[in-house]
């Protein structure tokens, strides 16, 4: 009978990352809602909201905690295929943090919901009447093409999501990691070697962050007005 490593819960995930990941659910949630239901001054305000996260996001991949930076967890092609070809394994092989494939789709995602905030400030609709801070800069075909993009991009913004959930419940039932609770908690269970380490890295944050959220909300005034 094989012999349970032993395990600490530390604090992996920072307060602003996972605020910033249900932020932008809530916001991504209420967007659908809203275009689904032809609301467009929620829809507005809701892609504002998801383009604000994002913004501080890419921020904090830089100046945020240890594990929210993009130097930190995204990992070369060697990394990602050796850890692919583990990945049905039921024992973890990756360390605190994002695991190779984790990082992978969590910038598709990032990247995805920049997109498609992007294209919806030159998006118009069908009747020329609601559109984007930028749709009068161009001609009306121009911006119809753009709402279409809009509308695609969501369809694989969706299908991201999808492939998202599929993976947290697929670590919970068989590697019995609950990514979600952690996304809550901000704590993970670690090896004792992994939670020691840890414990010598914490830092404020809370400096950083406000400039960040100076600075996300600044961009999203600016682009408003």
């Amino acid at each position: 009978m094989q012999k349970a490593k032993a395990e600490a819960k530390v604090s992996v995930w920072d307060l602003p990352l996972r605020l910033c990941h249900w932020g932008l659910v809530a916001s991504i949630a209420v967007c659908w809602w809203s275009a689904e239901n032809h609301n467009m001054v929620w829809h507005v305000n809701a892609g504002y909201t998801a383009l604000g996260v994002v913004i501080f996001r890419i921020y904090w991949g830089f100046f945020g905690g240890t594990h929210a930076r993009f130097a930190h967890f995204l990992k070369g092609p060697a990394a990602v295929l050796a850890y692919s070809k583990k990945f049905h394994h039921r024992e973890s092989t990756a360390g605190p943090g994002h695991n190779p494939l984790g990082a992978l789709s969590a910038i598709a995602l990032l990247l995805c919901a920049l997109l498609q905030a992007g294209l919806g400030l030159f998006a118009i609709d069908v009747d020329g009447y609601e559109g984007g801070p930028y749709a009068d800069y161009l001609d009306f075909d121009t911006a119809r093409a753009f709402a279409q993009w809009h509308e695609w991009n969501f369809n694989l913004l969706l299908a991201l999501i999808a492939l998202h959930l599929v993976a947290i419940v697929y670590y919970q039932a068989w590697k019995k990691q609950p990514l979600a609770r952690a996304m809550i908690t901000g704590k993970k269970a670690l090896s004792v070697e992994h939670a020691a380490a840890e414990s010598a890295e914490s830092k404020s944050v809370l400096v950083p962050a406000l400039i960040g959220l100076i600075l996300s909300v600044g961009i999203v005034l600016l682009i408003r007005s």
